[in-house]
């Protein structure tokens, strides 16, 4: 059974498929995604890259949970609880994990990942892996687990833009340009 957008919505909101919420109060889900879309567009960066970059590195984290190890330039921590979070798209609340892209993984984890290179550290849910790639999802602005997806790209080394350089009121006038 596909859901609706207003199911999904419903599920997102703060206190039904998560405590926090995917979503805040006000937040539409398809305003938030063509804006991400959008960013992404820009940087000329494809969910998927996103993804598999973060997951190689949420996968080396896993090897010793709980510890900070160094994979590549990064250092990874990844804490493993106990059961998973369900994705807000799944057929069954609550009984079924959600089968998009076939089995999910990293539902039970949160990372922090610093990149030595560059400086950058984040913090985020294993999930956001899932949430990008298979539903093109970086969480509403409201959510306390959104992950920027301009931040992430600047962490995983997929721009080549040093923190302290780039100018998000530039970069918000070249987005607003693009789509006048």
């Amino acid at each position: 059974m596909e859901l609706t957008i207003a199911e999904i919505e419903e599920r997102m909101l703060p206190g039904s498929f998560s405590e926090k919420g995917f979503l805040g109060i006000g937040e539409h889900l398809e305003e938030v995604i063509k804006k991400d879309t959008q960013t992404l567009e820009l940087l000329g960066i494809g969910y998927s890259n996103l993804a598999d970059a973060l997951e190689a590195i949420i996968k080396a984290g896993e090897a010793r949970p709980g510890w900070s190890i160094r994979y590549q330039h990064f250092s990874i921590k990844a804490i493993i609880y106990p059961g998973f979070q369900i994705c807000p798209w799944a057929d069954s609340s609550g009984n079924k994990q959600c089968t998009s892209g076939g089995v999910m993984r990293h539902a039970s984890v949160d990372w922090t990942i610093k990149n030595h290179k560059n400086g950058m550290e984040m913090s985020g849910p294993g999930m956001i892996v899932h949430l990008i790639r298979e539903h093109h999802f970086f969480e509403g602005e409201q959510s306390p687990y959104r992950i920027d997806p301009l931040k992430l790209a600047q962490l995983l080394d997929l721009i080549k833009v040093e923190p302290q350089q780039f100018n998000i009121r530039s970069f918000l006038k070249k987005i607003k340009n693009y789509f006048s």
